[in-house]
Order: C-alpha cells, then sequence, then structure tokens
C-alpha cells in the first residue's frame, strides 16, 4: 500500500507527497530522483524524517510503497553549491542506513546530467564500476563515429 505524507499545496502525481520549501523554485539548479528498495524495517515516518532534514530551499517529492518495500525520492531546488553537497552528503548517508540493495539516482546540476550510485555499499560501488564503464562506452562510440563520418563522400 503507498503511503503519502499529508501536505498543502500542490502533489506532482496521485502517488507522490511534497514538501514545499522553495516557492515554486523558478530557476532550479539542482535536481536528483531515482528508486530505492528498502529494509523490511522501514516505514514511511523514515521518509518522513529525510525530507524534513533536507536542505531548505529545495523540494522533496516521495512516496513509499510498503508491498514492493520501496521508496521513490525527488530532490529539486535553486541550491548553492553548499546545499548540493549536503543533499547529496544526507541522501548517501540515509540510503546506506535503509537501502536493501544498490540504486542509480539520475542527477541535472546547471542542465548536465550525472548518475550517482546509492545504497548498500557493496552494490554502490559496482554501479560506480557500471557507470565508469557506460561513460567509456559513450565516448569510445563517439570517436568511432567521427572516424565514421570521414568515409563519407564529400558534396563537390
Amino acid at each position: 500500500m503507498i503511503e503519502n505524507l499529508p501536505v498543502t499545496g500542490r502533489l506532482c502525481g496521485p502517488t507522490l507527497a511534497r514538501i514545499p520549501r522553495c516557492g515554486g523554485c523558478m530557476s532550479l539548479t539542482y535536481e536528483i530522483c531515482g528508486s530505492l528498495s528498502v529494509r523490511d524495517n522501514f516505514r514511511h515516518y523514515h521518509a518522513q524524517q529525510f525530507a524534513r532534514s533536507i536542505a531548505e530551499p529545495a523540494d522533496i517529492y516521495f512516496a513509499t510503497d510498503t508491498v514492493t518495500r520501496s521508496l521513490v525520492i525527488r530532490i529539486r531546488g535553486a541550491l548553492t553549491d553548499d546545499e548540493t553537497k549536503s543533499v547529496d552528503s544526507a541522501l548517501e548517508q540515509f540510503s546506506q542506513k535503509w537501502a536493501q540493495t544498490g540504486a542509480i539516482f539520475r542527477r541535472v546540476r546547471y542542465g548536465e546530467v550525472s548518475f550517482v550510485p546509492v545504497g548498500f555499499a557493496w552494490h554502490a560501488e559496482l554501479l560506480q564500476k557500471l557507470i565508469d564503464e557506460q561513460t567509456r562506452l559513450e565516448a569510445l562510440l563517439q570517436r568511432q563515429a567521427r572516424i565514421l563520418e570521414k568515409f563519407r563522400p564529400t558534396a563537390s
């Protein structure tokens, strides 16, 4: 059963609770989102406590599901570099404590997309290796495309 945090303000979908903080976040500089498989003893109030502990100007959206034992979370806002580090650190500590497995979260900072492994330490380490390999593969494919482009006939 999905539990929602009772809040005022708009919800970001039928299953997501929102803790509004930044008054609309007109110019977002940071967003991180993902889903964690959580431990058996994880409860909705743990997510509430975590959401309330996050850097003040951020908007936090989350939902917990007791059937699948999962937490979906999105944190976003116009955050300073220090606030971003604080959010990343808090998420890392939270996921180390409550995640059942590792997960990859999507992070956008000033429009630049990256992926962040979180959760069970050993899984997060393996996920980081996977991210590194994916980055290398993308670079290789780009180099390959540039070489293949040289085979195209030029218009004379």
